[in-house]
């Protein structure tokens, strides 16, 4: 058996947090002789341990590099008639790799809609990014990296940060703070930005962010992590996107300043 996940057009969030675990459940369940990955061409390194580089069939780019069309599991420029037309199109394109019939590709892929429906936590399985492929630059590794996600205007925090601790913002095209994002100053942003966005996340002495995805990505990662807002249970010990990083400080939403500076003598004090 053939098995192929796919098309996968959403977020990077959702990537991470939905159809990555739920790929590798289905390795673990299904054991197929052979797997095709059919997403983003930027995010290949999510599957290194998965598959083989040529097993990765890239969605069409100019759905890569927006970004900001990328919603949930969706693109908003993507009709769900477009996009079963693109199920078709990958199993005709694997068929004619295998040489086989497309009775024996099974395509699996998460529900394109709208509505970020819950997959169960018994359907996934998180596993850590290896940081060994990312090729970080060195400028990125061993920073206090600042992640500025959410509608709240940081600012204020970000130039507190840098002045007193020597922080760098980093982020996608959905953080704010675009002028001071580190990443975005790269030429090479849409082909290799999530590799060095990981990276610096992997390599960092510390992050700071509000609650979101990019919490659940530092504590898959087990890096130093302060994180403040609302639903900190998830990102807690017992919580689905822990992931036993005791290395996590998460708190409900604060004054931040008010938590910042011990945290960061604590950090530097070990």
């Amino acid at each position: 058996m053939i098995l192929a996940f796919g098309p996968y057009v959403g977020s990077f969030e959702q990537e991470i947090l939905t159809f990555r675990p739920y790929i590798t459940w289905m390795q673990k369940v299904l054991y197929p002789e052979k797997t095709y990955i059919n997403t983003h061409f930027n995010r290949a390194f999510l599957y290194d341990n998965i598959i083989d580089y040529d097993s990765l069939i890239p969605i069409y780019k100019y759905l890569s590099r927006d970004e900001l069309g990328q919603k949930g599991y969706i693109h908003d420029s993507l009709s769900l008639k477009d996009y079963n037309g693109y199920i078709k199109e990958l199993k005709t394109s694997i068929s004619d790799k295998e040489n086989c019939s497309k009775k024996n590709i099974d395509i699996r892929n998460i529900n394109y809609t709208k509505s970020i429906i819950q997959y169960p936590a018994y359907n996934k399985i998180f596993d850590s990014i290896d940081k060994k492929n990312l090729n970080t630059p060195d400028e990125l590794k061993n920073r206090n990296i600042f992640i500025p996600y959410g509608k709240k205007n940081m600012k204020g925090l970000y130039k507190y940060l840098k002045d007193e601790y020597d922080f760098i913002a980093i982020g996608n095209m959905s953080t704010t703070l675009t002028k001071e994002n580190k990443i975005l100053q790269y030429v090479d942003y849409f082909e290799n930005g999530w590799k060095y966005i990981i990276g610096a996340i992997s390599h960092a002495k510390v992050v700071i962010c509000p609650i979101s995805f990019w919490t659940a990505i530092c504590n898959l990662q087990k890096v130093i992590v302060f994180s403040w807002g609302n639903n900190p249970g998830q990102y807690r010990e017992g919580g689905m996107y822990y992931f036993d990083n005791k290395k996590a400080m998460i708190l409900p939403d604060i004054d931040v300043l008010s938590y910042l500076d011990d945290f960061m003598h604590s950090v530097e004090r070990k």
